[in-house]
């Protein structure tokens, strides 16, 4: 299938390359050139330039060059034909095709489109208009949304009936569900996936709309949110709500604020931050990441951070240095959210993001804050656990910067300071410093030595206790390099184990106590995949050292090659799964043949 010649090239003369760029790339004009960051390879100097008279563009570091639909077919991984449809939906330009088919993939994601518009101008109606929402419309104006809030974030409502979409579409049920907008009723007919919720679109960069996300009205209908299922357009961990608006915004300032809901992102437009975006439903991905470091560099968090701070350190610390980003934290008062905020203090909220915090400087101020530094107990503990925080950022440079500012906050000497913040090798025990013993993710106990238990098995443990139907049956004793780990492990997986945790040892009893009242904020198979992290890990070092022949090695490369890929796509939400069953087997094969290693010496 061919593009007439026309059509092409009048796409390719009414394209303005450095406006299609910039939706990607923060571009500052240089001379008679613009400049920026490469998207195509991680640099932290400008070597991106674009020549919007000549309409190419070049790379000085990677050397990728081409014209727009180059570009288009690169950051958008398109064929020739989707990039130039691509650029003509951009400029309203209608092609014409060399085959009387127009391709049925594109066909059916074109047709997708036009019925996901449909609905959202739909919803869009029956709240501005609509007989049945007249006590949404009091609801939202409760809320502060006035009507020009409507009109910008096309809020609207979708109705409390079984088929209000369905019938006003009028298409079969098949195409309903393809857009994640419905599906077949148990007689047949279509029924709505969305009933009875406020509705936000949720739209790609370009402004098409890829999905919905459905609020629940007061004594309305759990969940609290309602999101599009996985379609052909819309997938969550590459999806944030509001960035079509916010980009110009975020490129201006070189800064994203990222939120957890849909009225967190109204709420921050509304108080004079128009370049927030929020996650739909999900935590954030390295896809995310990807996307947001296309037009900003600073990445300010603005939601409860204490949950990442536990489960996604590691996460953060590896973003910032994939994607050349920086990750900050906006101090949010504790039980308010941006939204609540916006409505109640805006200028809060607006100091809140301007005043935020490096991740781990975040972290760390949350420790001290809680700490009594006024006794030598408190400052002791304070130092400890603080330490245990520097002690997971990879930069030893960072590391030792912060442990010279909290050595001076808690009085301790900056060398033992710094025997404190020791970068923990996975899998391998780390003394705890006697300046506490009780230090964070550290317990001791009779018959245990004192030790402490690495961050990925706390949580792997925590997980255990809170989703153990999930979690059990991915978890195995040699993913614990942490005796009093391992004690806590087959405690909590022997059936009935509440009832018997009293007639255990205390140190297991204080950490099995301590796992019950912390909260799981990831993703249960995630913190498994983590766990799982340090096995290959381990494994690895192990063939390192133990084997030295390269024919034994070259045996092995198979196998190291697999437990890569399995790595890979564990850390993938749409493979997580399936990877950590695999590695969960291997891992069981493993301990099989060692047993049977073990019988038969």
């Amino acid at each position: 299938m061919g593009i007439h010649d026309e059509d092409l090239q009048r796409v390719k003369i009414e394209t303005d390359l450095a406006g299609v760029v910039s939706q990607y790339v923060a571009l500052r004009k240089v001379g008679q050139r613009w400049s920026g960051l490469c998207p195509f390879h991680t640099e932290k100097t400008p070597s991106f330039s674009v020549n919007a008279e000549e309409g190419f563009f070049y790379c000085f570091g990677c050397q990728k060059t081409g014209d727009a639909i180059t570009f288009v077919r690169e950051v958008e991984h398109l064929d020739f034909v989707g990039a130039v449809e691509w650029l003509a939906n951009r400029l309203g330009i209608a092609i014409r095709y060399t085959d009387a088919s127009d391709g049925t993939a594109r066909k059916e994601r074109q047709e997708l489109t036009e019925l996901l518009e449909k609905a959202a101008d739909f919803y869009h109606q029956t709240l501005r208009s609509g007989s049945s929402a007249g006590k949404v419309r009091s609801y939202l104006r409760g809320r502060g949304f006035d009507s020009e809030t409507v009109e910008q974030f096309r809020i609207g409502y979708a109705p409390d009936a079984w088929d209000a979409l369905a019938s006003h579409l009028d298409v079969p049920a098949s195409k309903l569900e393809a857009a994640g907008l419905g599906r077949a009723g148990q007689r047949g007919g279509p029924i709505d996936f969305f009933r009875d919720r406020v509705m936000f679109p949720v739209s790609d960069t370009n402004g098409a709309v890829v999905g919905f996300g459905g609020r629940m009205l007061p004594e309305g209908q759990q969940p609290k949110y309602k999101n599009t299922p996985q379609t052909r357009l819309y997938d969550k961990s590459k999806v944030l709500y509001g960035l079509h608006m916010a980009k110009k915004h975020v490129v201006e300032a070189d800064e994203i604020v990222v939120c957890e809901g849909y009225t967190d992102v109204v709420g921050c437009f509304r108080a004079g931050i128009p370049r927030a975006v929020a996650t739909c439903g999900t935590a954030l991905t390295d896809d995310h990441l990807k996307l947001m470091t296309r037009f900003a560099k600073r990445i300010v968090i603005a939601f409860d951070a204490d949950g990442a701070g536990k489960a996604a350190a590691d996460r953060f610390y590896e973003w910032e240095d994939r994607h050349n980003a920086e990750v900050f934290v906006a101090a949010i008062p504790e039980g308010a959210d941006p939204g609540e905020l916006a409505e109640e203090n805006p200028a809060a909220l607006m100091n809140a993001v301007a005043s935020a915090e490096p991740f781990l400087s975040y972290r760390i101020s949350r420790v001290l804050d809680k700490s009594d530094l006024d006794r030598v107990e408190g400052r002791a503990r304070a130092a400890a656990n603080a330490g245990a925080i520097i002690a997971e950022h990879p930069n030893e440079v960072v590391r030792d910067q912060y442990l010279v500012e909290v050595a001076q906050k808690v009085r301790v000497d900056i060398e033992q300071m710094r025997r404190l913040v020791v970068k923990p090798v996975p899998a391998q025990r780390q003394p705890v410093s006697p300046i506490d013993s009780a230090s964070d993710d550290s317990v001791s106990g009779e018959g245990y030595e004192q030790q402490e238990i690495p961050q990925a098995e706390m949580n792997l443990l925590r997980a255990l206790v809170h989703h153990s139907e999930t979690v059990t049956p991915l978890t195995l004793p040699s993913m614990f390099s942490n005796q009093l780990a391992v004690d806590a492990y087959h405690l909590v997986t022997t059936d009935g184990w509440r009832d018997q945790i009293d007639n255990t040892s205390t140190a297991v009893t204080t950490l099995v106590g301590r796992a019950l009242v912390e909260e799981v904020d990831a993703d249960p198979i995630e913190l498994v995949s983590r766990a799982l992290d340090a096995v290959i890990h381990r494994w690895n070092m192990e063939l390192r050292y133990d084997v030295t022949e390269i024919e034994q090695l070259r045996e092995h490369q198979p196998m190291v090659q697999w437990l890569a890929q399995r790595q890979e796509e564990m850390h993938s939400d749409d493979t997580r799964t399936a990877a950590v069953e695999a590695v969960v087997g291997w891992l069981r094969s493993q301990q099989t043949v060692n047993a049977t290693d073990e019988t038969t010496d």
